[in-house]
């Protein structure tokens, strides 16, 4: 565990793979998402295409800060980001964000432009009209607390369900360990319920996307039952020079199977941008 303090003074959780010398990659995990659930082997393969990859646990979930009294938005979130960068001596990095991570990574370009090198979007929108599964995301939510480890691997597995790509075989037993050890860490479903009010709460960035001068990717799947691929379509004709690749078969989740892919879109993506 490794927990730094941002200027604004938020206690981020994080944790690095491969050199520090080289260029730095900054992911930014989803909704009530542990840092974990970029898999370890993904950041390694990252790590090892070039990169110091970097993943912290977002306010209110793992190890990082929570805020019982809620009332923050995305904005507060992406200056969590911001700040993690300052706290490490990071002048500025590529960004990777999938789902509200991608959202947050959109505000972070907004709001500090010159702390992003690159943008790459996974499966994400400017706003919550493209939530498609709004009533997935609603009863994954409000569901009863696990009383125990078991039923919380049970609730995290079933969750997880609907994130399933029809094109590939989810990894069931990956989730299974993952669930476990995102309620060894912290189990906290109030947190995730605070982090969809900071969604609802969060103005739509659409109007805004234009001034996104970074080189951005932008990937989705066909097979995303939560959010719509059309957010990701009007992403790209909204900010300059972006590139979008829609996944045949992928879900909301990033199948093994397709990780060279997405590894050497991101990599082509940070080609782009300046050193």
């Amino acid at each position: 565990m490794t927990i730094v303090t941002t200027p604004d003074g938020v206690s981020i959780n994080y944790d690095t793979f491969g050199d520090p010398d080289r260029p730095p990659l900054l992911l930014i995990q989803g909704l009530g998402a542990h840092m974990l659930g970029w898999r370890a082997d993904l950041c390694r393969q990252l790590a090892d295409a070039g990169f110091h990859v970097l993943r912290f646990d977002n306010r209110d979930v793992g190890l990082s800060q929570k805020f019982p009294q809620g009332g923050y938005t995305l904005t507060d979130m992406a200056n969590d980001t911001a700040g993690l960068l300052t706290a490490l001596g990071i002048p500025a990095a590529h960004i990777v964000g999938q789902s509200m991570g991608g959202m947050v990574a959109q505000q972070l370009t907004l709001d500090h432009p010159t702390r992003v090198l690159t943008l790459a979007l996974l499966y994400t929108a400017p706003s919550t009209d493209f939530i498609a599964g709004r009533d997935l995301v609603d009863e994954r939510t409000q569901r009863p607390r696990a009383r125990d480890r078991d039923e919380a691997i049970a609730l995290y597995l079933d969750n997880e369900a609907v994130c399933a790509s029809p094109g590939y075989v989810q990894d069931i037993a990956w989730l299974r360990e993952l669930g476990g050890q995102m309620y060894d860490r912290d189990y906290d479903p109030d947190g995730v319920l605070r982090q969809v009010e900071a969604l609802d709460h969060s103005p739509d960035r659409t109007s805004h996307l234009h001034h996104i001068a970074v080189p951005t990717t932008i990937l989705h799947g066909d097979g995303d039952r939560l959010i719509d691929p059309e957010g990701s379509r009007v992403m790209h004709e909204l900010i300059a020079d972006s590139k979008l690749t829609v996944h045949r078969g992928m879900g909301h989740e990033l199948p093994r199977p397709l990780w060279p892919q997405i590894i050497t879109q991101i990599q082509d993506n940070t080609a782009r941008g300046r050193a």
